[in-house]
């Protein structure tokens, strides 16, 4: 865990100019992890008000961590990659990988991130129990994270069907198969729209 350190100073009006008496290391608050966001603000607060940039300071210990962390990370990572050398060769594999990414990326995650906006907007009935209340945002500009993941899947899926029907005769050989394939597929595509 990382321990950040806070360096804050008492004021004292008659301070002399030795630089080592300006931040005494009594007045150093450790943070503890659950009061990083509030320190985080509490430094923002300052920051804005002062025009300052303090920022908060970690010790060498909670970044050495870190480090060791990312490298063991990029070393499970590469172990992964080295097993499943032969499996991450094939087209289909990285087809299905870049559907997940796209859906990923065009489904809202930096703004659901940015805003936290919940999943859907939940609201109590008449009764008392928990119920969406709106799968869409009303207003402009803005989004449900369900929402965004829900149009993202629909368009995808829409896409892939497309694709299936210009590709269908790789798919199904005889012509009355491709017939039925072709009804199958359009009416999918008339209900995800």
């Amino acid at each position: 865990m990382t321990v950040p350190y806070l360096t804050v100073s008492e004021m004292d009006l008659k301070r002399d100019g030795k630089p080592e008496t300006f931040f005494k290391s009594e007045n150093k608050w450790k943070i503890e992890n659950a009061e990083i966001y509030d320190a985080q603000k509490q430094i923002d607060f300052i920051n804005n008000s002062l025009r300052t940039d303090v920022q908060i300071s970690f010790t060498f210990i909670s970044i050495m961590v870190k480090n060791l962390i990312g490298l063991f990370v990029i070393f499970f990572f590469f172990q992964v990659v080295k097993y499943a050398y032969v499996t991450l060769l094939k087209q289909w594999v990285w087809f299905g990988i870049s559907i997940v990414v796209f859906i990923v990326c065009t489904g809202g995650l930096v703004y659901s991130m940015i805003n936290d906006t919940p999943l859907f907007k939940f609201e109590r009935n008449e009764y008392g129990s928990v119920v969406i209340g709106e799968y869409f945002m009303r207003g402009s500009r803005g989004q449900w994270k369900g929402e965004g993941w829900l149009i993202s899947s629909l368009v995808t899926f829409t896409g892939l069907v497309w694709l299936y029907l210009n590709n269908i005769e790789k798919f199904v050989e005889s012509k009355s198969s491709q017939r039925i394939m072709i009804y199958i597929a359009l009416a999918a595509i008339w209900v995800c729209q």
